[in-house]
């Protein structure tokens, strides 16, 4: 109930944001280089309208990076593109069964990935830097880590090949080349650990969210790989693109509006 007021109130709230304006793709306005991961960032949400000071701050991103296109990708976009790419691919069935909007999400960022390489970059999140400044144009992969430590860390041959082997590795923001062997094997991990979480209730649905396909099960899944040895071309750049990442785009909480946070929810399943 205190979260449906909230939502009823959120014009209120927000009312220096409004109205909601839409967000459009953008072309690379200056000469692509020539690298590995493609030079495109991917980012998607419920839908493409966001808020004043939000809008403002995803314009500022993509000014820093003209080099590259921006495209977004709205629930429907985002559901005709895995239906279309991954129909036959037991993830769509977990993308379809899947409850919130996070997740489905994380599955599309490693799916689209995986197919076209690029750049994904949750919608509230950004960088302070040019993207090019973070690797090389040889780079095939690029990842970062949380400040947080893995509260799941064992030991494994996989440690001695990570910059921050005790910390989560960031998925909120990287860059593959396609058919990259992480993204592949995350998407494994999905589908191999979905039976675990299918029709169960949890008491924190974010914490289940963050095990399947979020932050705990990337993490999982590069130190897998990297445990077979290390992986050739991959740019580790520290805490939060070592430093330079921005957690949340300033009004960025006023897209809420339009699809509410899962943060609150609680006592329920996560996919069915």
């Amino acid at each position: 109930m205190f979260n449906q007021i909230k939502q009823l109130l959120a014009p209120l709230r927000y009312w220096r944001e409004l109205p909601l304006r839409e967000c459009g793709d953008r072309p690379a306005l200056s000469q692509k280089p020539n690298q590995r991961i493609p030079s495109i960032v991917y980012q998607t949400w419920e839908d493409n309208l966001f808020g004043k000071s939000h809008l403002e701050e995803i314009h500022r991103f993509r000014d820093l990076n003209p080099e590259f296109d921006f495209v977004l990708f709205n629930r429907i976009q985002r559901e005709d593109y895995l239906k279309q790419q991954w129909g036959n691919h037991p993830i769509y069935s977990i993308y379809q069964k899947s409850l919130f909007g996070p997740m489905k999400a994380d599955i599309f960022r490693y799916c689209l990935l995986a197919d076209r390489g690029g750049f994904y970059f949750d919608i509230s999140k950004g960088c302070s830097v040019p993207l090019q400044q973070l690797y090389q144009k040889t780079t095939e992969a690029l990842i970062t880590f949380e400040p947080h430590e893995n509260p799941s860390l064992v030991n494994s041959p996989a440690l001695q090949h990570l910059q921050h082997p005790t910390k989560l590795v960031l998925q909120w923001g990287f860059g593959f080349a396609p058919q990259n062997p992480i993204l592949e094997k995350m998407i494994e991990n999905i589908c191999r650990h979905y039976p675990l979480y299918q029709g169960k209730v949890f008491a924190s649905p974010k914490n289940a969210i963050r095990e399947l396909t979020g932050p705990l099960m990337f993490t999982k899944t590069v130190h897998e790989v990297l445990a077979e040895g290390p992986l050739p071309h991959l740019e580790q750049c520290g805490i939060d693109f070592n430093n330079f990442g921005i957690f949340a785009l300033k009004g960025s909480k006023v897209r809420y509006m339009t699809a509410p946070a899962y943060t609150k929810a609680k006592n329920c399943p996560i996919v069915l």
